[in-house]
């Protein structure tokens, strides 16, 4: 099966497959944001989002995990180096904008002292080389193999719009794959296409 890639412009449906359409199922798991062209990120190293399914509800979990890239590189063989890691979080929660699970168009609000803090973003990119539509436990279909997915976000009061690529693995994709991604946002064009000129790399130990 041939690699997939697949983009939309903001606030546009993606165009059809032959797949089952990506869900927010399928992105309920930790991601690493492993590029980058929101200035916030700039300062920080190792950030990795989880999002998590609220019960009864369409909402989801949102919770970012990064450590300040002034800080000591983590190491997994030296446990005295890793504690001296300053992990901060930003915890908030997704409403889903649309009544059509497909569309990924969400509105984020902070928890405790970020409540007054929101944002809208939206998935337009996603990919893998080897996608496919699975049936879970629960009876739903779901794509798996996802590996890539490029975030969204409209401006803020507190950001500027910007654009994330997460990835499954730690390591993130390779710079072929990468360089995919950057030419089909520059051939949605728009903003995506303006944006990916500013685009940076986040370390992870």
């Amino acid at each position: 099966m041939p690699p997939l890639s697949i983009f939309r412009a903001p606030n546009t449906p993606f165009p059809p497959t032959s797949l089952l359409s990506l869900t927010p199922q399928a992105l309920l798991k930790t991601w690493w944001v492993t590029t980058s062209t929101l200035p916030m990120w700039k300062s920080a190293k190792n950030i990795r989002i989880t999002y998590t399914a609220i019960p009864s509800t369409k909402n989801i979990d949102d919770i970012i995990h990064y450590n300040p890239r002034s800080g000591p590189a983590g190491s997994t063989t030296d446990p005295e180096e890793s504690a001296k890691l300053v992990t901060k979080s930003i915890h908030g929660v997704d409403y889903p904008l649309s009544e059509n699970e497909g569309d990924l168009t969400y509105k984020w609000r902070g928890k405790g002292l970020l409540f007054i803090a929101t944002s809208r973003w939206q998935v337009v990119g996603y990919g893998g080389r080897d996608v496919r539509a699975v049936t879970g436990e629960d009876g739903v279909e779901v794509l798996e193999g996802v590996e890539w997915v490029v975030t969204y976000f409209e401006k803020s009061l507190f950001t500027p719009a910007g654009v994330d690529v997460m990835t499954v693995a730690r390591e993130g994709v390779d710079e072929q794959v990468l360089g995919e991604i950057g030419e089909g946002l520059k051939g949605i064009g728009g903003v995506l296409g303006e944006l990916w000129g500013g685009i940076f790399d986040i370390p992870r130990d």
